[in-house]
This record gives C-alpha cells, structure tokens and sequence, in this order.
C-alpha cells in the first residue's frame, strides 16, 4: 500500500514536470503494448509506402530487472528527476538492506546483500528501471533513428532506398555499437544471440536488398523474415500472415480443448470460457488487422463463427448470423474498426499517447463551414493500398470520419464506447 502511494506521487511528479519518456509505453496510464505496436507499424507501413526499406532491430536485455547499480539509480533520481532530500532517502531506505538466499533439496545457503537490481514483484520495480534506462534514448537520438521501448524491450529502425540500404545498416550497427558502451557503463548487458534484425518494406524492393546479416556487438546476426514485437508477429513485407497463422493456432487448439468439456457446461459458463481463451486473442491488438485483405479477415472470423457455434450447441453447418446476433458479437472487421474509433475518440479526449496521437491532424478548414463544429480528422495522401492506406495514419480519420456527426460529438469515452458499439452492431447486422 505504501508503494503504491509513493507510486502515485512519482508519478505525478514526473508528469507535471514533463520528465516523462515519449516512446516508452510501460506502466504508464492510457500506453499499452498496442498504443506500442500500433506506432511502431505505422512508421513501417508509411516507410514502405514511400518505397522506402526499412531495417527494424528488436533488442534483448540479460536480467534487466536484476543488474540496476543502486548508486547509478539514486544519483540518476536526483540529478535528471529531481528526487531530494526526503524522498531520496526514502528511496535509498527502500532500496538497501534487502538480502537473498537458495534453496537446494532443503538445504538453505547463507544470506547475501543484494546491492543490484530492484526488487522482485515489487510495485515501484518496473517503474524504477524505465527510469533508469531513460537516457538510452538519447543515445538512439544522436543516431536520427526511431525507435520505441516498451520496459526492456527496444525496437529501433530506420528507412531508406535500397541502394542507400547499406548506410541505413551501418547507421544501425553504429547506434546498436554505443547502446552497448552504454549499457557496459549502466551495468546492464544487451543480450546479442536474442537480439534480430530484419529488412522490412514490399517484396520486391527487400529483394534489391543484398546484404544477409548485420554486425551486432562483434557477432553476425542474419536477418530474419518475421520477428515478434510484444506479441505480435511482424513479417517483411507486413502481411500480418504469420501473426494470423499464429493466432488461429492457439484459438483453435483452445477451442478443441473447451469442445471437450462442453457437455459439462452451461451456456453462459462456456460463453464466459471462450471469451477468455479465445475471443481475447482475436482483440489483442485487433487494430493492426485493420485494412488488411478480405480472405486474411475471414480466417479470424472463422474462429469466431466456429466458437458461437460451440457456446450455441450448434452444428458447423449452421448459419452463424442469428448466433452472433443472439450472443451480441460483433464480427471481426467491426471489432476492428471498434478499437481504431475508440482510438481516435481519445485524440479529441487528450487521453492518446503523444506519438499516436502526433500522427494525427484535426480537420480545420480556412473558412467557416458547417463541418468546423464536427470533429474530422484529416485523411493524408497515401500511395499503396497494401501499405500507407492500411496505417494508423490513415485509418484512424477514415473510420472516424465515417461515423455520425453525432455520435463524433458524444462528450464522454464510456457514452462513446456504448453508442459506437450499437452502430456497428446495426452496420454488422442491419435486419436486428
């Protein structure tokens, strides 16, 4: 409970105060891992819509947790935030006198000081090493390369033509070479085997690319075709199919498991099942699936159809409609444009994260006109439809600016959330 106070304190210490980092989306209030994914594939999809070829690194920290200098951390809270007097002593008070030991087949090791490294499970923990770490952006500044963190994970990329590719990867490998001087010196290690590297833009301009690998920290690291970022599957040219493939791995394997005990189970008792186990991998960051092809769609919505007709008890032949209608569930494409409205909404609010929302521009025109009072967004220009009109960029003011005028204007997030839901479910099924 006290940490939890003195974390509300910080907290409001360091945004009043501006001391907050703009690209790490951890513990902080109205970030998440989609706010995190969303933005880093919006510059990867706008990059390659410009025919640009991306290079993207995904770095890996060692026991990031574990190696904080206690030293480093409490000098750093008073120098760059501010912490005096008191308060830093409380913190060093927290931070020191704390002890660890083992056990082996019973067997009990005698106690050692823990000089390094915050405390396990702890409330203040993570906050604390996101404020720790905070100056590596900096580093990754000097080099003019974007990147996002999210805690200890750290995405860094960089576009250019393919026949300029070869500084676009020096540059990489030049900034990756000082992260890793920094990090020596900050007592945290950059795990180099974990760490990927991949090409990223359209099939045939990642195919002028000749180069294989990147030198990282002395070891050749070969480029990847996909990699994970916060669960989510990234692919070269950004189909989205490997993170599909992946989720109807899961979806169906947890519904094969739950078609076996459904006979033992009540109708809401299954419904409640499949939400957790199912339904909630086709919502986590559904807004990437926005855009995308109608066939890639339907595969997510065969997941959907098949689980209401497992909750329902009915055959796979049966038509789904009335199903999703009865349950009150929105088909995927419509839970897509749900979460990207919702999105959009907070830009209005101020509740968006500052590096979505500066991809996004208000509508305002030069004279006075009806639709001044009605909240548009403006749609860029984009080139490709396979890339730049799939992007949060030009998504987020395509859907908004296709709902009702009264329905943009709604005052609150929670009214919106209601009314925006009963919209779609009338678009999804116009007969209800």
């Amino acid at each position: 409970m006290l940490e939890k106070v003195v974390l509300t304190q910080l907290r409001n210490h360091l945004s009043s105060n501006n001391l907050l980092e703009i690209c790490q989306s951890a513990y902080r209030k109205d970030h998440s891992t989609e706010t995190a994914v969303l933005s880093v594939l919006d510059g990867l999809l706008v990059s390659a819509d410009e025919r640009l070829v991306s290079l993207v690194a995904l770095l890996d920290l060692s026991a990031a947790f574990d190696t904080l200098d206690h030293t480093i951390l409490l000098q750093r809270l008073e120098m760059t935030y501010g912490v005096r007097g008191t308060v830093l002593d409380w913190f060093a008070s927290y931070l020191s006198e704390r002890f660890q030991s083992v056990i082996v087949d019973g067997v009990v090791s005698a106690s050692r000081p823990l000089v390094y490294g915050v405390p396990q499970g702890s409330v203040l923990g993570p906050v604390l090493f996101t404020l720790y770490s905070q100056p590596l952006s900096d580093v990754i500044s000097d080099h003019d390369c974007d990147y996002h963190k999210y805690a200890d994970d750290t995405e860094l990329s960089k576009g250019a033509s393919p026949d300029q590719f070869d500084s676009v990867q020096s540059c990489i490998q030049t900034c990756i070479g000082d992260v890793l001087i920094w990090m020596n010196s900050n007592k945290l290690k950059l795990n180099t085997d974990k760490t990927e590297v991949m090409p990223v833009g359209s099939a045939s301009r990642v195919a002028l690319v000749e180069s294989e690998c990147a030198n990282i920290g002395g070891n050749s690291v070969p480029f990847k075709m996909s990699v994970k970022y916060l669960g989510v599957h990234l692919d070269q040219t950004l189909s989205m199919r490997q993170h599909i493939d992946s989720v109807c791995r899961a979806s169906f394997l947890e519904l094969r498991r739950a078609a076996t005990i459904r006979p033992y189970l009540s109708q809401s008792a299954t419904a409640r099942l499949v939400a957790a186990m199912i339904i909630s991998r086709l919502d986590y960051c559904n807004s990437v699936f926005a855009g995308l092809p109608a066939d890639q769609v339907a595969r997510l919505q065969r997941i959907q159809n098949n689980a209401a007709r497992l909750v329902m008890k009915k055959r796979k032949r049966d038509h789904v409609t009335p199903l999703l209608k009865e349950l009150h569930w929105l088909p995927v494409k419509f839970r897509c444009q749900y979460k990207i409205a919702t999105l959009a909404y907070r830009h209005f609010e101020g509740s968006l994260p500052p590096y979505l929302s500066s991809s996004l521009c208000t509508y305002e025109p030069s004279r006075s006109l009806r639709s001044s009072k009605e909240k548009l967004l403006k749609i860029p220009k984009r080139n490709l439809k396979s890339f730049g009109e799939r992007s949060f960029s030009f998504m987020a003011p395509s859907v908004w600016n296709s709902l009702p005028a009264d329905l943009r204007n709604l005052p609150t997030l929670s009214q919106f959330k209601s009314n925006l839901k009963t919209f779609l479910f009338t678009k999804a099924f116009p007969q209800i």
